[in-house]
């Protein structure tokens, strides 16, 4: 605690004295129980948190006092397994959720543009046009389910997403419109002029 102790509470002192006689103990059976043995030092937290809140049960003897710290490691412990176990478990679900979904698309759309393309025009987009683009077209959804992620009505949703693919085209446009860095560097014919910035 962070009182000092002329001003702590004598809750505050009966805590600091049960982390200080028996924290390591604690510490101890927690990284016997806990896995990774690292997390323990994060189980410790919750036990000392749980302590406090329970601080007028504690007792004061010393072996029964470490008991009473010793049963509430226990239950957090458990509790931590459990998150861990459901942790572990969700994981696997959705890393069988992914596995099921279809490969990614083709290296080109059927209009023709490469994937390169389309990232590097939507990179000159704003933020918002951006984010209307790949929910619609990366995430699939309806434009009213756009609305709901935005927090926009439909209709204007509409609208905005019609705005931002006028402005995707316009962009894809102008890098089409745009030689390779090869060719615009390459050597110009005899007798041509060549203006270079």
């Amino acid at each position: 605690m962070s009182s000092s102790p002329t001003t702590a509470t004598p809750a505050e002192r009966r805590l600091e004295e049960l982390a200080s006689a028996h924290g390591p103990r604690v510490l101890a059976y927690l990284a016997r129980r806990t896995d990774p043995p690292a997390d323990a030092a994060d189980v410790l937290q919750e036990v000392l948190t749980t302590a406090w809140r329970k601080i007028h049960h504690a007792p004061d003897d010393p072996d029964h006092a470490i008991a009473w710290l010793l049963a509430i490691a226990r239950r957090a412990s458990a509790n931590h397994r459990r998150s861990a176990h459901r942790r572990h478990a969700a994981t696997q679900r959705l890393r069988a959720e992914l596995a099921a979904y279809p490969p990614l698309a083709q290296p080109t759309d059927p209009g023709g543009y490469a994937h390169d393309d389309v990232r590097t025009a939507l990179a000159t987009l704003g933020d918002g046009d951006r984010e209307l683009l790949e929910l619609t077209y990366w995430d699939g959804l309806t434009g009213e389910q756009v609305a709901t992620v935005v927090g926009a009505s439909p209709p204007a949703t509409r609208k905005r997403i019609q705005r931002a693919r006028d402005r995707l085209a316009a962009a894809l446009a102008d890098e089409r419109a745009t030689p390779p860095v090869d060719q615009a560097r390459s050597t110009p014919t005899r007798g041509a002029v060549s203006v270079t910035t």
